[in-house]
């Protein structure tokens, strides 16, 4: 992943439920340097094929609720074995131009179709 993205503010949609039902996760890499934040990992719903990207990282400031989204790109996981969720790898380097200092929830949006679904990955990180 060679290009830095800048972050865009965002509200959940009216399609959007928040719960974490049927979301298998987990983040690999979670670090911050100097103005950069990266996150990488993989995310995928039970039981649905993945063929483009269908995942972002939100990021919700704990103290005003205020939530971020990450650009977010989509890659192989060599982890996964199934054929049907081999793209569920999701990376994400962004520059923290303009966002708040303090701590934030890391959320995984998942999105296919019409279904929408933040998913909670209950790790924080403190910008």
């Amino acid at each position: 992943m060679s290009s830095l993205l800048i972050f865009k503010s965002y509200n959940l949609g009216p399609n959007t439920s928040v719960n974490d039902e049927g979301i298998n996760m987990h983040i690999d890499v979670l670090e911050t340097v100097g103005n950069k934040l990266e996150i990488a990992g993989w995310a995928y719903k039970e039981g649905d094929k993945i063929t483009s990207v269908n995942s972002n990282y939100v990021i919700k400031h704990e103290e005003t609720g205020k939530m971020y989204l990450m650009r977010t790109q989509m890659e192989e996981n060599i982890n996964l074995s199934d054929p049907d969720i081999k793209l569920a790898g999701i990376h994400a380097r962004c520059l923290l131009i303009g966002i708040p200092k303090g701590r934030y929830d890391i959320f995984v949006l998942y999105q296919n179709g019409e279904e929408n679904i933040l998913a909670d990955t209950l790790i924080h990180v403190d910008i």
